[in-house]
């Protein structure tokens, strides 16, 4: 198999991404080839096909807009957004935080996901700062606020197993 030596460079390669950070978070429009308009919140911008993510708020439903990079011809920022149009836009894209959580709830949760590990044979240790992390033999991590969507790991298996074994962990098994 003859691999061909192209001289072309791919576009990601010519562009700075800071370029397209711009943009984010701004109100823009958006002109593409076949002379049409698009105004809306650039939420992203994808840069490998440079295409665009727009987000439109209407009174009761949200409407997105993918521009495909090749089409866009024009780009101007009309507005910058502030701190409510940000928040907006990331609650869109990305799971609601937990409600604020005690200090004294985060530790009870905290020793009894140890616990629960401890009881499954887990070797768990406390690391970070503040030994706010909990450690499972250096192949994952559990940051606050200890549920299964907190763990970190390269392991993909391991990762799958421990957030199992937190998913099927019972209210009441520190009571056992």
């Amino acid at each position: 198999m003859e691999v061909e030596n192209s001289s072309e460079t791919h576009p990601i390669f010519l562009r700075d991404p800071d370029e397209w950070l711009q943009y984010v978070y701004k109100h823009v429009s958006v002109v593409t080839e076949d002379d049409d308009e698009h105004v809306g919140w650039l939420y992203t911008v994808d840069p490998v096909s440079e295409s665009f993510v727009l987000v439109h708020f209407l009174e009761e439903n949200v409407q997105l807009s993918i521009l495909l990079g090749s089409s866009i011809t024009k780009v101007t920022v009309l507005a910058d957004a502030g701190v409510g149009v940000k928040e907006k836009l990331d609650a869109l894209f990305r799971p609601k935080a937990e409600a604020e959580i005690s200090e004294d709830e985060l530790k009870a949760r905290k020793q009894k996901l140890k616990m629960w590990l401890e009881k499954n044979r887990l070797p768990v240790q406390l690391t970070g700062d503040n030994s706010e992390i909990l450690s499972i033999s250096d192949a994952l991590i559990i940051q606050p606020p200890y549920g299964e969507n907190n763990c970190h790991s390269m392991n993909e298996i391991i990762l799958g197993r421990i957030q199992g074994l937190i998913k099927s962990m019972p209210e009441d098994h520190d009571k056992w």
